[in-house]
């Protein structure tokens, strides 16, 4: 029997949450620890294992050789020990414990927040909290195990599971397109009133048959961090915006909105993803989330059925 072990879960926690995060202080943030405990707590680590886990660059702190063979026996530790206390309540491997994700705050609204209620029938011993927010966080520094992001992922070192596709379609209130008509190419589209989001400047369109992307500048009748203060413009006739289809998919069954033809050209299209920290195996609650979502959505997702 050991009777002084060389560390515990929670040194172990703070080396995978350093080695993600790059910082010291980030990472005791998200254990519950200050700066100064946190690196009191490697600092013995590191005198009991007798040598560094991690080097201090001019921003980061980077694994040293040590560290990064060290590293994958924490994560299987850890991974380990999530399974464990997944199946300790009765060994029925019901979770327990706080799922802490966060989304986009339209999409968390509209999309999410009905298929959870779901998931925590499933799990009674399993607490949510969910942050909607359009803000990327760090997941590793605030302390969140997973997001919802609808956002090309390109050069970011998450594990990611496409959810569904973000399809978008540039649409207007038919009392507008009374008014003003239907574009009936991308020039005439350049002169009509556009409800555009905060720091967009350009619709990116597609050729329906393939080429490549054409910018098309519109004159912004309406700006706003908000898609649905756009969506609400939209429907009032005030402008053609840009919406995906599950914002607006209701409106277009009803009539309220009109989809432009697809001859001006498609909109790009972005995937819908569950992220999480990198690892080599995901903790019990992230699989049961990604599991539930990916049931949810199914191969059509709901509101484009």
């Amino acid at each position: 029997m050991i009777s002084n072990p060389l560390f515990d879960l929670l040194d172990l926690r703070l080396i995978q949450r350093i080695a993600r995060a790059g910082s010291l202080s980030a990472a005791g943030a998200a254990l519950g620890l200050t700066p100064a405990a946190a690196s009191r707590r490697l600092a013995v680590l590191e005198r009991r294992l007798g040598l560094r886990l991690f080097a201090r660059t001019t921003r980061r702190l980077r694994p040293t050789a040590e560290g990064e063979a060290f590293l994958p026996h924490v994560e299987r530790i850890l991974a380990a020990t999530a399974e464990a206390e997944a199946a300790l309540p009765g060994g029925t491997g019901a979770l327990s414990g706080t799922l802490r994700f966060t989304a986009p705050a339209t999409f968390g609204r509209k999309v999410l927040a009905p298929m959870l209620s779901g998931l925590l029938a499933a799990h009674p011993g399993l607490r949510l909290d969910l942050l909607l927010t359009d803000t990327l966080l760090d997941l590793v520094a605030t302390g969140r195990d997973a997001a919802v992001r609808i956002a090309p992922l390109s050069g970011q070192t998450l594990t990611a599971r496409r959810l569904a596709y973000n399809r978008r379609v540039l649409c207007a209130a038919p009392a507008y397109l009374a008014r003003r008509g239907t574009p009936a190419d991308q020039a005439a589209l350049r002169q009509h009133d556009a409800l555009l989001l905060e720091g967009v400047d350009a619709w990116v369109l597609m050729p329906e048959g393939g080429g490549p992307a054409e910018r098309i500048r519109p004159a912004p009748r309406m700006l706003s961090n908000s898609n649905e203060a756009l969506r609400e413009a939209c429907l009032a006739g005030l402008g053609i915006g840009l919406h995906s289809t599950w914002d607006v998919g209701e409106h277009l069954r009803r009539g309220e909105l009109v989809a432009l033809p697809p001859t001006l050209g498609v909109p790009e299209q972005l995937g819908i993803w569950l992220v999480f920290p990198g690892g080599i195996a995901a903790p019990a609650r992230i699989r049961v989330l990604t599991e539930h979502l990916v049931q949810a959505f199914g191969p059509i997702p709901p509101w484009e059925r």
